[in-house]
This record gives C-alpha cells, structure tokens and sequence, in this order.
C-alpha cells in the first residue's frame, strides 16, 4: 500500500468547512465583521448606508477550516432603493440578503449596540422566520462605542427574548467575555417576554401567508406591522459582543463558527479570499470612496467604469472613468486643487494595495 496515497486522502477526509450568512439592518457593520472574520478587506466599507449592493462571499482557509462567509447588503425596502438608488423592485440589493441564505449553514445576525431601538429589525425577522432551520447566532456590534457595558446585558435580554441555545437566560450575575466587570443582581429573564411571546404567536397565526413570501416581495410596511410589538428572537444559539474597529471579541466569534463546521471538502481554492473578481473589488472601493467623500445624493448616482486594467511587472495600473451629467457634479468630485479626487485615489490605492500586495497607481 502506498503511505502517500493514504496519508493524502486522509488529510483531504479531515477538511472542515461551514457556510456562513451574515445578514442585518443598514450601517450595522456587517462588511467590517466580514473583513474581520476573514482576515482581509474583501468587503468595502463606509460610513454611508448601501455601500454593499450584492453579496459578497469572502473566504478564511486556516486550522484546517474553511469559513466561507457571505456578506449581504442591509435589509431595505422598495421604496429607499427607488429613490435613493434608482434600483427596481427585483433588484439585487433587495434580493441579495435572503439569496444569501440559501447555502448557509449558520447565520450571524448583526445588531449595532449603539442603535436607538432595542428591537431586530422586522425585515431581519421576516428572513429569520422564513429560514428558521438554521442556527443562528447574535452578533452585538460597535461595544467599542457603549460607555457602560452592563447595559448590553438588558439588550441581550430583550434581542433574545430571554432565551438562548433554548434555555431561559436566568442569572443573577453574568460576565460577557472582555466586556468588563460583573453586573450582580440583574435578572436577564422577564415573565412578561413570555406573555409577548404568546400574544404574537396568534399574530403570527393571522399573518402566517406573509412569512410564506419571499423578504423582498413583502412591502416593507407590511413587514413593520407583522413584528411592530416584537422585539427579539427566541432561537439564537449564542451572543457575541464584538467591535468590528478594533477586533475585540473577533477572536471568540472565529473559534465558534471553526467549531460548527463539519467534516467535509472544501468549496474554495484554500488560497482564496473571495469569489468576487478584482475589478469587482475595485468599483466597489470606488463607490465607498465616493460615499464618504461626497453627498450621498450624489455618490449613490455617481457609476464608475473601470477602463484600463494593466499589469505591468510588480504594478497593476488601473483607470476608472465617472462620468458626471452636470459640470457642477464634476466641480466638487475633484474638488478644490484637485485634493478630493485624489484621496479618493488613495483610498482605492491603498485597499486594493493591502489585498493584492503590489504596487497600484490610479489614474
């Protein structure tokens, strides 16, 4: 018997991979979570909403682990897409997060810890109870930004309703990770979530036909009425309290997802950090430049052309054009002396220089 032949299948037989969706509300920051996961900017990011317009599937091949995590837009409706963006009702940033759930084995469901309401977004529920066959785990983002710590402790509690991995949160006193000290004497399971919990399930009864329509073909209204007096959801498995900024809580996150994947073959190359194509990557950091360095009124109607695309050697030269229908729009693209267009180049250049580690000149 040949050892080699032997020892190659075994290691092949002992590849571990999940799928993973990463879904939530709009600037929740579920593209710096992507990156993060993943060890590389795959994902662009910006201050502004709708940076990302389709799914992105960024890749981490390390421990004998594949994690392929697919990051969607935010959950908008028709209406905001319409205006804001000029997209129609079947386009893919509003069809985009609910496709990303297709493969996945696993969902993160990414909450901002520093939004005003303490409740999952309805459309995020909406997908949640359409794909309730799989597990699922809360991500509470930006704890960098919370000045007192034992308030995420009351927001866990209202998010899961008091529930998590199918048992009552029902503890006097918690530690949550490197979050900081103990909070004594705080219940984190309340009756009265019980009680909502019962009322909403005749609600659901009465909207069940609902559930049963794709996210994106229920009016975003209709969704708000459904979950108005719902707040949380019963089956995640876990809560992570993590910053997507500075990495705290990154690393728990990782080891989890490592941790529910199952033996198999992996789906991607394990020198792969994502499916989507370079010049893909490229207009999209484009588009997060643009965001953050003009109005949103105009950077959402702003489309960016790729339209030289050399490698040199060790440089990769890139042109992008963006056409402007009025001379005033063009004005204040380049800016006074020229200084915005070109920290939109550099921003470009230095994304896309961190992934492909060659020197990268934008024209």
């Amino acid at each position: 018997m040949n050892l080699n032949v032997v020892r190659y299948f075994s290691q092949k037989l002992s590849h571990r991979a999940l799928e993973v969706a990463v879904i939530g509300a709009p600037n929740v920051g579920k593209s710096l979570l992507t990156n993060q996961l993943v060890r590389a900017a795959v994902s662009s990011v910006s201050s502004k909403m709708d940076t990302t317009t389709q799914n992105v599937e960024a890749i981490l091949t390390e421990d004998n682990v594949q994690l392929v995590v697919c990051d969607s837009p935010g959950t908008i409706g028709l209406r905001h897409a319409k205006e804001t963006m000029g997209r129609s009702r079947d386009d893919v940033i509003l069809t985009a997060p609910e496709a990303a759930l297709q493969r996945a084995e696993h969902i993160l469901v990414v909450q901002d810890a520093t939004a005003t309401g303490d409740y999952i977004h309805h459309r995020v529920m909406h997908l949640l109870h359409r794909h309730s066959h799989i597990p699922s785990s809360l991500v509470i983002n930006k704890v960098d930004l919370v000045s007192r710590r034992s308030d995420l402790l009351e927001l866990t509690r209202i998010l899961t309703n008091g529930r998590v991995a199918g048992a009552p949160i029902k503890t006097s006193e918690k530690v949550i990770g490197r979050l900081g000290a103990s909070s004594s004497g705080l219940r984190l399971h309340d009756d009265s979530v019980t009680v909502q919990d019962e009322t909403w399930q005749e609600q659901f009864r009465q909207f069940r036909k609902i559930i049963a329509i794709p996210t994106h073909k229920v009016g975003f209204g209709e969704t708000k009425r459904l979950f108005a007096n719902v707040r949380g959801w019963s089956s995640f498995d876990a809560v992570f309290y993590v910053s997507s900024l500075t990495g705290e809580g990154i690393e728990p996150l990782r080891d989890h997802l490592k941790k529910l994947s199952t033996e198999r073959q992996w789906r991607m190359d394990e020198m792969a950090i994502t499916t989507k194509s370079p010049q893909h990557i490229c207009i999209d950091s484009v588009r997060a430049a643009l965001l953050d360095t003009t109005p949103s009124n105009v950077a959402y109607k702003l489309k960016p052309r790729i339209t030289e695309w050399k490698v040199e050697g060790e440089v990769l030269q890139i042109v992008v054009e963006i056409n402007c229908d009025k001379e005033r729009i063009g004005r204040l693209l380049v800016g006074k002396g020229g200084r915005r267009i070109a920290e939109i180049g550099k921003r470009v250049n230095d994304h896309m220089h961190t992934l492909f580690a060659r020197q990268l000149f934008q024209v």
